[in-house]
C-alpha cells in the first residue's frame, strides 16, 4: 500500500521559481482564469449568446497560445454552422450574409482573408459530431493533441433514457473532472443550460443564480468557476461570475453585436439609469 502523502511532502514538490502556466484569453475575457486542469462553466438562457461566446473565448484563447489545440463538441449545431460564427467575427462580416452566400465583394474578400490571416489558429480548432459523449471527446483530444474542450452543452451529452437524468449529469461530471485533471492537464469550458424561476409573476428566467443550472447539483459543485451570462434586446449583457474556487469574484460587463456574432467589453454602468426623473409637485406644494 501506497504511503499517503503529507502536508510537507506537498510542500517540499512546489517550485516556487516556475510560473504556472495560465491561457491568456485577450479582451474581454482578461478576468477568466482559463488553466490546465480548471472547469469553467457558462450557463445562460436559450438565445442569450452561451454559444457563441464560447466559440469566441476559444479562438482567443489559441490566437493567444500558438501551440494549444481545442475540440468543440456542439450538440444543436453543425461545425459549419459554428464556423459560420467565426468568419462573422473576424470579418467583421453580417453572419445572416456569410450563411446565405450572399457578400459584397468587399465583404467577400474580408471572409476570405479570415482563413489567411488567422490559418493557423483555424488549424488547430477541432469539432467532434455524434456520439456526444465524454468518451469521444477524449479521444478526439488525445488524436489531436488537444489540452483545451468545449462541450456544449451539457445536458445534451447525456441521453441514455433508460437512465435517470440527474445520475447521468452527476456522473458526466464525474466524467469531465477525471479528463481535466489528465496527464497532461486539460482545461474544459461546460456549456449549461438553465432553469426558469417561479415567481409571482410567473416561469421567467430573470433572477437566476447558482441553482439555476438545469439537470444536478454536481455542475456547480464540479466547476472550478461558473459564470451565468445576463443579455437584454438591446445587445446589453454581463457575464457574472457565481462561483470562483480560486480567487475573487469578478463580473465582467459585455456588449453583444448579434450580427456580427461578437462581444466586446462593455461598461460597467450601461443600463443603469444614475438620474432619475424628478418627481413631480403636487398641486399647491411650494
Amino acid at each position: 500500500m501506497r504511503k499517503p502523502l503529507t502536508a510537507l511532502d506537498v510542500i517540499r514538490g512546489i517550485d516556487f521559481d516556475v510560473k504556472p502556466e495560465r491561457w491568456l484569453a485577450g479582451c474581454p475575457f482578461e478576468n477568466l482564469d482559463i488553466r490546465p486542469g480548471r472547469i469553467i462553466l457558462i450557463g445562460a438562457p436559450p438565445g442569450a449568446g452561451k454559444t457563441t461566446l464560447a466559440v469566441q473565448l476559444v479562438t482567443s484563447v489559441l490566437e493567444h497560445q500558438t501551440d494549444l489545440r481545442c475540440v468543440i463538441g456542439n450538440v444543436e449545431l453543425s461545425p459549419r454552422s459554428l464556423v459560420d460564427k467565426i468568419l462573422a467575427s473576424k470579418a467583421g462580416v453580417p453572419v445572416d450574409g456569410i450563411q446565405d452566400h450572399e457578400l459584397a465583394d468587399d465583404e467577400r474578400a474580408a471572409v476570405d482573408a479570415v482563413a489567411v490571416d488567422h490559418a493557423d489558429m483555424l488549424g488547430r480548432l477541432s469539432f467532434i459530431e455524434s456520439p456526444f459523449t465524454i468518451k469521444n471527446i477524449a479521444n478526439a483530444m488525445k488524436e489531436v493533441q488537444a489540452r483545451f474542450a468545449v462541450i456544449d452543452y451539457v445536458q445534451r451529452f447525456t441521453n441514455d433514457s433508460d437512465k435517470d437524468a440527474r445520475t447521468q449529469l452527476d456522473k458526466l461530471m464525474g466524467n469531465v473532472r477525471l479528463l481535466a485533471n489528465a496527464n497532461p492537464s486539460t482545461c474544459l469550458i461546460v456549456v449549461s443550460s438553465v432553469s426558469r424561476q417561479t415567481g409571482k409573476t410567473g416561469s421567467t428566467y430573470s433572477g437566476t443564480n447558482l441553482a439555476s443550472f438545469r439537470g444536478s447539483a454536481e455542475l456547480e459543485f464540479g466547476a472550478d468557476d461558473a459564470y451565468l451570462l445576463d443579455a437584454d434586446d438591446s445587445g446589453t449583457a454581463t457575464l457574472r461570475c457565481l462561483k470562483k474556487r480560486f480567487g475573487r469574484k469578478i463580473d465582467t460587463p459585455l456588449r453583444f453585436n448579434g450580427p456580427l456574432q461578437q462581444f466586446t467589453l462593455g461598461d460597467a454602468l450601461d443600463g443603469f439609469d444614475s438620474a432619475p426623473e424628478p418627481k413631480q409637485k403636487r398641486k399647491g406644494s411650494a
